[in-house]
């Protein structure tokens, strides 16, 4: 069972800050969501802010800096892992380690209704999910996507799960009860690839790198405008 296209589906970009290509967050995330003379469609629809390295505070800070532009745009703004400085964006993307961290002996599904009882209303949840198991599993809990892969190994994480594949992420969505989020070494060639297997979108870091303003907004907009004219190419309605 494929769930149905959101209204989000296309490019899911990733802003890791510190930023590899030296902008600072805000000129980095302008450059994301800039709109260009391609048109209405040529910017990400999410932007995940992921600052690792950034302690509580800081994220809080980039957070009110950075929702917005975002939301200036039409976009959402989703924050990595801290549940505390994503109540002041549009979600939260939870990975299986910081789930298992945050709830130790407790259920999941308690952790994620005490969320959704205290996040503002139309709040995004995203569970990272790696293999079958991990998507059967999700089907149960009160999340709006997952993200699945890496579909191919890249330079993004020290410590990566097994590349899983065109095969695994077609798998994904078959048996996926939410909308599937790709990520992992993806490129604009594996638009098409990404919306046949049924992803709603495609998560991407690297390749939206640019050392300008203008060359972000350049990467952004172009991956955008192919990634959503795929996924809309071969997918379903997108659900209301």
């Amino acid at each position: 069972m494929r769930a149905r296209l959101p209204a989000w589906r296309g490019l899911y970009a990733i802003l890791d800050v510190p930023h590899a290509g030296g902008l600072d967050p805000v000129t980095a995330v302008r450059g994301l969501v800039g709109v260009t003379e391609i048109g209405p469609e040529s910017s990400p629809t999410i932007v995940q802010l992921r600052a690792k390295r950034a302690d509580p505070a800081e994220r809080v800070r980039l957070v009110r800096e950075l929702a917005p532009v975002v939301r200036a745009a039409g976009g959402l703004l989703i924050v990595d892992d801290d549940v505390e400085a994503a109540m002041g964006a549009d979600g939260v993307h939870l990975g299986q380690e910081d789930m298992a961290q945050r709830t130790g002996d407790r259920d999941w599904s308690a952790l994620l209704a005490e969320l959704r009882a205290t996040a503002p209303r139309g709040f995004l949840i995203g569970l990272s999910t790696h293999n079958r198991g991990q998507v059967e599993r999700a089907a149960a809990l009160d999340v709006d996507y997952i993200g699945f892969g890496p579909i191919r190994r890249t330079g993004s994480k020290a410590a990566q799960e097994p590349a899983v594949g065109f095969d695994g992420l077609r798998e994904a969505c078959e048996i996926s009860l939410h909308p599937v989020v790709a990520i992992g070494g993806l490129g604009a060639d594996d638009a098409l690839p990404c919306a046949r297997a049924g992803a709603a979108s495609a998560a991407m870091i690297g390749a939206l790198v640019g050392v300008t303003e203008e060359e972000v907004r350049e990467r952004a907009a172009s991956l955008a405008a192919v990634f959503r004219h795929a996924i809309d190419a071969v997918g379903q309605p997108p659900s209301r």
